[in-house]
């Protein structure tokens, strides 16, 4: 009678344990069910930081994927996004160039990918750009993913003041960010105080062809003061 007992005790236990785990599942959003057929967007964010590129880049693509849900299929699918204006902050084709909406996933494909194109020069230096993609409610896939049915793309030009600035702004001038960006364009990189500090004359040289770029180009409307230079 004990091992009856004992036996339905852990079969009750066996069935509440998978009863737990079935509605864990069942809550999950990220659950489809294996006949659904949809898309969505690989994430729900992208962060793309620009300022740190040489000055020279003028423009950066991102690469957004949307991805399938569903078995692969042997002929092409049509999608169609939207832009969501009130979680928007870009204009197209000065910010960003503008895309074809209408989009097609190939044949046993998994995934689409949207290239968007970066326009880094009609960006400023303090400000965070979003351009907030969805899909079109008449789109013939439609998100089966609730998290991940938008996606964000946001990004800037910003870069920080770095630390020893002050320290040459006799040479320097008032800190604009194109002018690091063009050191950082001759240098290869940004540097530290510490590197800064152990070679100042040298990155000063670097600093004086920045200077004798822009004193080449007024038209970008950087200037240097008009000093003695030490290299």
């Amino acid at each position: 009678m004990k091992n009856k007992e004992k036996v339905m005790k852990q079969i009750s236990s066996i069935i509440l344990l998978l009863f737990s785990l079935w509605a864990i599942v069942g809550c999950s959003s990220d659950f489809i069910e294996p006949t659904k057929s949809g898309i969505c967007f690989e994430k729900s964010t992208y962060k793309v930081a620009l300022g740190s590129l040489p000055y020279a880049i003028t423009d950066s693509t991102v690469s957004v994927l949307v991805e399938t849900i569903g078995e692969l299929q042997s002929e092409e699918r049509f999608y169609k996004l939207q832009i969501i204006d009130t979680a928007t902050t870009v204009i197209a084709n000065l910010h960003y160039n503008q895309f074809d909406l209408n989009r097609k996933i190939k044949s046993n494909a998994t995934h689409d990918t949207l290239k968007i194109k970066i326009n880094r020069r009609a960006l400023d230096d303090h400000s965070d750009y979003v351009l907030t993609l969805g899909i079109d409610e008449s789109s013939p896939l439609q998100p089966q993913i609730l998290e991940r049915s938008l996606t964000k793309i946001v990004f800037n030009n910003r870069l920080d003041m770095p630390i020893w600035w002050t320290s040459v702004a006799y040479w320097l001038g008032e800190y604009d960010v194109r002018k690091y960006q063009k050191f950082i364009e001759y240098n290869g990189n940004p540097v530290t105080k510490e590197q800064f500090e152990s070679r100042k004359y040298e990155y000063l040289r670097i600093f004086k062809r920045v200077k004798e770029y822009f004193d080449a180009h007024p038209e970008e409307g950087i200037t240097f003061p008009d000093v003695v230079w030490e290299v």
